[in-house]
């Protein structure tokens, strides 16, 4: 008889740790990196850089780890952020992990680029690939990643057959990006016969809705500030965030400015694609790059100087940054902007340039630098952001298309509340078996 022991996520956003067991076979979905407590409180700091089961870093999984003797058949990753797979390098190296293409694109670049407690070192050891769409078999379990829309580029749900049972954990994932048609198609051709869905809630709270419905909004927002700009635009966004540098892309384009990028993004761009040649940049394109000390440091002593010279064509300076500031869009550093706009400030104010806030909220709060810029060159504010997650009428839809026996709770601050929104909810607790 199969069973679901979620580890770590029925009472916390991040950090997730999900085990499927067959007989003596067990499988885990994700090992990532908690984001907090486990009752909403912050992470102890220390805990963080000496991860164990002791201090509640590791989820507590036998044989699964480094200092244990192996007895799990493998780990899978359904996606290429931190609180998803940030635990990836305590796994014993004979315990393979499996993750797509572009997971580990997103993971190798940043090891590249990231700084040391983010960087993974075992990645290349003991990871296979996996095909989205493509079923695959470890012991007795057929596993098949749906590809998804997410703010992580090639993010997976997956499903996994076992003893006549169907499994679907959702990972993260939602209906509004720019890759919405791949949620669309899960509800419109919804898996027959779910035995268990593990569904994620990030946003049941309300949250994380900052008022642009989707990552279309998200394009059109940045298109009307970026056209009628009187000065120069900073936008602050993750580098990692494929859909969103897209949306800033076309938005930029549209309105004929000039988008500045970092290496880490102009690399990480070039990188993926490999698997998704429709990513920018294009030729002819006003994408510039400016280069940073610490991210040429970084590639010469990674990748090779060559790297510099292969983007040379693209290279702009901060002198021409200042000669054209009304033209220019920055998606680059804070640290960066600091110097630049310092610099621009003593030629003229900064009043009419405009500082785009295109994340979480919630960052702004946790780190005051972000503050601090836009008050210290009084530049105003515009947050355009739109969830990575699935809001609740698609969360809705997709729990009403699948139709599953049970419904588990996992990746939310809400899960008591299922029971008020779908059906079939089981609420488990962290480390409680469900036997299917």
């Amino acid at each position: 008889m199969p069973a679901v022991i979620i580890h770590r996520g029925t009472h916390t956003i991040g950090g997730i740790c999900v085990e499927i067991s067959s007989g003596a076979h067990r499988i885990i979905l994700d090992l990532g990196m908690p984001l907090m407590e486990r009752n909403g409180a912050e992470l102890d700091q220390e805990a963080l850089k000496n991860p164990s089961i002791k201090n509640g870093i590791l989820p507590d999984v036998k044989g699964l780890y480094v200092n244990q003797s192996p007895s799990v058949n493998a780990v899978i990753l359904s996606h290429p952020h931190l609180d998803h797979y940030g635990l990836m390098d305590w796994i014993h190296p004979d315990v393979p992990i499996y993750l797509s293409r572009e997971s580990q694109t997103l993971i190798e670049v940043g090891n590249i680029f990231y700084p040391p407690a983010m960087i993974q070192k075992t990645l290349l050891d003991h990871c296979c690939h996996f095909e989205h769409w493509n079923s695959f078999s470890i012991g007795p379990f057929t596993i098949t990643s749906y590809l998804m829309d997410h703010s992580a580029f090639g993010a997976s749900s997956l499903l996994i057959e076992v003893e006549g049972k169907k499994i679907f954990y959702t990972g993260d994932l939602r209906g509004h990006g720019r890759k919405a048609k791949l949620f669309e198609r899960l509800v419109t051709h919804p898996i027959k016969e779910i035995d268990c869905l593990l569904m994620e809630g990030t946003t049941l709270k309300g949250n994380h809705e900052m008022g642009f419905s989707t990552e279309k909004e998200v394009e059109e927002g940045m298109f009307r500030t970026f056209s009628a700009q009187q000065d120069v635009s900073f936008v602050m966004a993750a580098g990692s965030n494929i859909d969103r540098l897209n949306s800033i892309y076309k938005a930029v384009k549209r309105a004929r400015k000039i988008l500045v990028l970092d290496l880490y993004q102009a690399y990480l761009l070039d990188q993926l694609k490999e698997v998704s040649p429709g990513l920018p940049p294009h030729p002819g394109d006003e994408i510039r790059i400016l280069y940073i000390g610490q991210h040429t440091e970084r590639i010469v002593k990674n990748l090779g100087i060559q790297v510099l010279y292969d983007y040379r064509s693209r290279k702009i300076s901060e002198q021409e940054i200042l000669d054209s500031r009304k033209e220019m869009v920055l998606r680059i550093p804070l640290s960066r902007m600091f110097k630049i706009a310092k610099t621009m400030q003593k030629e003229h104010p900064l009043k009419e340039s405009h500082f785009i806030f295109s994340m979480w909220s919630g960052y702004l709060n946790r780190d005051p630098k972000f503050r601090e810029f836009y008050e210290s060159f009084q530049i105003p504010i515009k947050e355009v952001h739109t969830s990575g997650h699935a809001y609740f009428k698609d969360l809705n839809r997709l729990a009403q298309a699948l139709n599953p026996k049970s419904l588990l709770p996992i990746h939310t601050l809400s899960a008591d509340d299922y029971k008020n929104y779908f059906f079939n909810v089981v609420r488990l607790d962290d480390g409680e078996e469900y036997r299917l």
